[in-house]
């Protein structure tokens, strides 16, 4: 494949990475509306946000990533994106807390196609030791969508206050919350659409045995098996600074919310810019230093790097604060660029798509839900005192990214042990 198609290929799996990450977290961003408009309480829209997405999004996400292998993966990605957009307007035309619940399932089962079939389609068009800056490329679509995705509902729900989609078909007599989804949902079908301008680059190989990609992950389960832990405690230390950060700016230093949101947002927005422009220079860098091996223990250092990040609370500013516990967007997307990139070249092609689903799984389920809640857990009934809950926050990341280090520097040495065999 020419350079400058598989580049293009990229930019278009970046921006559907982009709206898929607009579509999913949008919600956080109406919440009173939804509830006022659904006349429903916390505890549903704490289900809406979490379990409707989360739920199907890693469980579909593991058999869709098998299938991923064995399937045409544009076609396949094509399809979620039309079923995860589809999923988004209809959340916009939601009219109870059960539809709007389905709706979330929808977006989940659409969006859980995505990692597998990107990964797999940058692991075909790229070799190992170029890889680093493409899927950096595509981590920054997850890494910035937050801040863009607040700015352009803002903008919408603005506009749809002051009544600036009036006379617009179908979209008019609705509420701006409402808008705001219809319309993000309607700009997943250009993305579909620029989809099919990517040039499949493999034959889709149905005729595997079912057990092909089982096998080839059990050959290596010396360096899956920490290197997934490695993974699950990354994402419970990450998640202990960034979703926990805003409380500890608003509780310790006295931050009012509308200051953290533009104040932290920003920060996070430049940190992830900086933490994917030096993945895009340093991950294949050491790839050609060292290989797989390399990339893992540069993970391991990562892991330890993301310590601070949870520390926020030793700063004497709100300000220093602010800034070390942004510094976790920046690690994290050069963390997630390497881990990729790994799973690229250290499962088959015939095994990826599963791998990166697993991937998705042990972040999503056990990490990103571990983390913030073994934070909530030590700041209510251990120390009792909403006010310290940058002491929970230091002790759990502190622990979980020193054991994800420990983990990811086993998995490099059973790696560097598979390689002299």
């Amino acid at each position: 494949m020419k350079p400058w198609r598989a580049w293009s290929a990229v930019l278009i799996l970046c921006i559907a990475q982009v709206v898929s990450t607009v579509d999913r977290g949008m919600l956080a961003l109406v919440v009173d509306p939804v509830r006022r408009d659904l006349a429903i309480g916390e505890v549903d829209i704490a289900l809406l946000q979490g379990f409707a997405f989360a739920v199907f999004y890693v469980s579909v996400g593991l058999p869709l990533g098998y299938v991923a292998d064995r399937v045409n993966r544009r076609r396949l990605l094509f399809g979620g994106i039309l079923v995860w957009s589809a999923g988004t307007i209809a959340c916009g035309l939601a009219q109870t807390f059960v539809q709007m619940f389905l709706a979330r399932l929808v977006i989940g089962v659409g969006e859980a196609v995505l990692g597998p079939c990107a990964v797999g389609m940058i692991g075909e068009m790229f070799a190992p030791d170029r890889r680093g800056r493409p899927m950096a490329l595509y981590v920054l679509g997850s890494m910035v969508a937050y801040g863009l995705g607040s700015m352009a509902t803002g903008a919408v729900l603005q506009a749809g206050a002051a009544g600036g989609f009036a006379g617009w078909p179908g979209i008019a007599d609705l509420a701006p919350w409402r808008i705001a989804f219809v319309l993000m949902g309607l700009a997943g079908l250009p993305v579909a659409l620029l989809l099919l301008s990517i040039a499949q680059t493999r034959r889709a190989n149905s005729a595997q045995p079912l057990s092909l990609p089982f096998a080839d992950m059990a050959a290596r389960r010396g360096v899956l098996l920490p290197l997934y832990g490695a993974v699950a405690l990354f994402a419970m230390g990450a998640a202990a600074a960034s979703g926990w950060g805003a409380a500890l700016l608003g509780r310790a230093y006295h931050y009012a919310p509308a200051d953290v949101g533009k104040q932290l947002g920003a920060a996070q927005m430049v940190c992830s810019l900086i933490g994917a422009g030096l993945a895009a220079i340093v991950v294949d860098r050491v790839a050609r230093a060292g290989g797989t091996v390399a990339k893992l223990r540069m993970s391991a250092l990562l892991a330890l790097l993301t310590i601070p990040a949870c520390m926020g609370f030793v700063s004497q500013s709100g300000a220093g604060a602010l800034a070390i516990t942004a510094t976790v967007m920046a690690t994290s997307a050069i963390y997630g660029t390497t881990m990729l990139s790994i799973l690229a070249e250290a499962v088959p092609v015939e095994a990826r798509g599963l791998a990166v689903a697993l991937y998705a799984f042990v972040m999503t389920m056990i990490g990103g839900s571990l983390g913030p809640l073994a934070v909530a857990t030590l700041t209510e009934r251990v120390f009792a005192d909403p006010a310290r809950v940058g002491w929970s926050m230091a002790l759990v990341g502190g622990v979980a990214l020193s054991l994800s280090a420990l983990l990811a520097a086993v998995a490099a040495r059973a790696q560097e042990k598979l390689d002299a065999c």
